[in-house]
């Protein structure tokens, strides 16, 4: 006779000793799930850790751009005690500047890396008054011509050409990611027009001789690579110059 309880507590020992096919691919099955998951997360995160530090970065540039180019054009036409020195000595004529006293030139391109815009003035000795490339004047007296020049280098960085006494240095790069620069100037050709120093914007072409004598304001617009699709960012900033911002006349 057999024993009935014997033959199930065997059976019961057999099934507990492992488990069978399905269930070892089930068991598969669900671990690759969860780990292409845990994959899927860690590789996202990646890539939003990377697209933040883009944008950080392009803002940083763009406001490293924007000072860079503010602080120096801002300066234009400036030079030391007006009681002792004039601008058309300070500013003499000297290669595109055609006038003695004009602080401001530039050229027009319709296409990329776009405008170049050039400004001028004179630095004090130990005046604190900086160039382009951070240059003060610590040597020269009593005052030093700053011709700072900005430009976009077809590889995608604004660039500055800087001239002083010493002669003119090797372009320095600012900030990269800048694939264009326009640039407008700002200036009064009605003179009967009392509530703004400038009643027109002209790109360097459009501008007369008598125009360059008189800008009041230069407009910059900056277009920076966007590192998140293929939509370019552009930047704009109305820039009011030393020389005449604020005159009505």
């Amino acid at each position: 006779m057999i024993d009935s309880s014997r033959t199930m507590h065997r059976c019961e020992r057999h099934r507990a000793g492992g488990f069978t096919l399905v269930e070892l691919m089930v068991s598969v099955t669900i671990a690759l799930f969860l780990i292409g998951g845990a994959l899927t997360i860690v590789a996202q995160t990646k890539n939003t850790f990377a697209a933040q530090n883009q944008l950080a970065q392009l803002q940083d540039n763009e406001r490293l751009a924007m000072t860079f180019m503010a602080e120096v054009i801002e300066t234009a036409g400036y030079f030391p005690n007006p009681k002792l020195y004039q601008a058309s000595a300070v500013l003499p004529v000297v290669g595109a500047f055609a006038t003695a006293g004009q602080a401001v030139y530039g050229t027009y391109v319709a296409g990329t890396p776009g405008d170049t815009v050039s400004v001028r003035f004179g630095a004090g000795l130990n005046d604190n008054v900086y160039g382009c490339t951070g240059a003060s004047n610590t040597t020269v007296g009593p005052y030093d011509t700053y011709t700072n020049k900005f430009w976009v280098k077809n590889t995608g960085q604004l660039m500055c050409t800087f001239t002083n006494a010493a002669g003119p240095a090797l372009p320095v790069p600012l900030v990269n990611g800048v694939t264009n620069m326009v640039i407008l100037y700002g200036v009064k050709r009605n003179p009967a027009d009392t509530l703004s120093c400038a009643d027109s914007y002209l790109n360097a072409s459009q501008m007369t001789a008598a125009d360059w004598t008189n800008v009041c304001t230069i407009s910059v617009a900056l277009t920076f690579t966007n590192p998140i699709n293929a939509t370019p960012i552009i930047i704009r900033r109305v820039i009011a110059v030393m020389m005449t911002a604020g005159v009505n006349s």
